[in-house]
């Protein structure tokens, strides 16, 4: 069940992330700039995520992140500034199939490292077909760049 809904999402954020590049690079181009565009779409994030939370948990939800807030809890925040720069960067430069054929292969050699590691739970070990699949993603990633 789980896995399935899993599944569904992860299909659905690929969908939406390509749109919202798109659009992004729309605003770019009328002159917001990548850093006023990168501002709005974390602008309107943290705007909806603050209500929705104020609204499930009330207003102290804020006072009690601040009280668990570490130091490098700011680091997901600046990786996913980055992803997004990229992506819309990506978009305007190199076009939509090439800036993603490159993310998702990045980010799938990157998901193996981490699995191998442990750092995404239990180590997992890495095997033939993996390696297999990983090798026809990079082959795929460079006949789209070619």
């Amino acid at each position: 069940m789980y896995a399935s809904a899993a599944v569904l999402l992860a299909l659905a954020a690929g969908a939406a992330l390509a749109i919202q590049n798109v659009i992004m690079v729309a605003v770019v181009d009328r002159g917001v700039g990548f850093v006023g565009t990168l501002l709005l779409n974390s602008a309107v994030g943290l705007v909806v995520l603050a209500a929705i939370e104020t609204i499930r948990s009330g207003p102290p939800f804020a006072a009690a992140i601040i009280m668990q807030a570490k130091p490098w809890f700011v680091l997901p925040g600046l990786l996913g500034t980055f992803f997004v720069f990229a992506g819309v960067f990506g978009y305007r430069q190199l076009g939509a199939s090439t800036t993603i054929v490159l993310i998702v292969a990045a980010q799938l050699a990157m998901g193996i490292a981490l699995d191998a590691l442990g750092l995404t739970g239990d180590a997992r070990q890495i095997g033939v077909q993996t390696l297999l699949g990983a090798a026809l993603l990079v082959t795929s990633a460079w006949l789209v760049v070619r």
